[in-house]
This record gives C-alpha cells, sequence and structure tokens, in this order.
C-alpha cells in the first residue's frame, strides 16, 4: 500500500485536551507530525468534526494551541486501550499562542 502522509510521524505519549462541541476530553496523544496528529479517545467522534485543543511535546515549554478536523476514527487496537478509538486530526491551524 502507498504511503498517502505527507509529514513523517513522531511517537509521543503526552496528555492532549481537546474541545468537541460541548465536551472536553482529557486523553493521551499518540503521534504527532507537522500536519496532524493520532489521539487515543474513550468516545468515538465523527469523520468531518471540527475540535481544538492543546498539548505539550517539549517539557518546561509552552503548549501548542491547534485547531483542526478528524479524518479518521477506528477502534484502538492496543490491548491497554481496548474499548477506545484512535482518532486522526489534521491540524488546520497551530499556534504557540491560544487561536
Amino acid at each position: 500500500m502507498r504511503e498517502r502522509r505527507k509529514f513523517s510521524r513522531w511517537p509521543a505519549k503526552e496528555k492532549v485536551q481537546l474541545n468537541h462541541i460541548d465536551n472536553k476530553y482529557e486523553e493521551l496523544l499518540l503521534d504527532i507530525s507537522p500536519g496532524g496528529m493520532r489521539v487515543v479517545l474513550d468516545n468515538e467522534l465523527k469523520v468531518g468534526s471540527a475540535v481544538s485543543g492543546q498539548f505539550k511535546i517539549i517539557a518546561n515549554q509552552e503548549p501548542f494551541y491547534v485547531h483542526g478536523e478528524v479524518v479518521w476514527v477506528k477502534p484502538a487496537v492496543d490491548q491497554a486501550n481496548r474499548g477506545c478509538y484512535e482518532i486522526g486530526i489534521k491540524f488546520n491551524k497551530i499556534s504557540t499562542t491560544p487561536i
């Protein structure tokens, strides 16, 4: 299968705070690239949904703030995350100041 990603992904095991409609989640960031991120959530989100959030990937640095869109959803395959969902989010905007 041909790789469709434009950017390489880097593994991460950091907390991410996501906002979706009126819901707020604090979940786990699994990996990240300049174009998006993969997170694990207890709840399934709809493809095309808008999300915003913040996360830190560098200790002692300010968080990154993002706006993005859910581009894929699948059941988590990791045994530790059974019953959860992996969510792929494409960034529409990313900043080091709140957006």
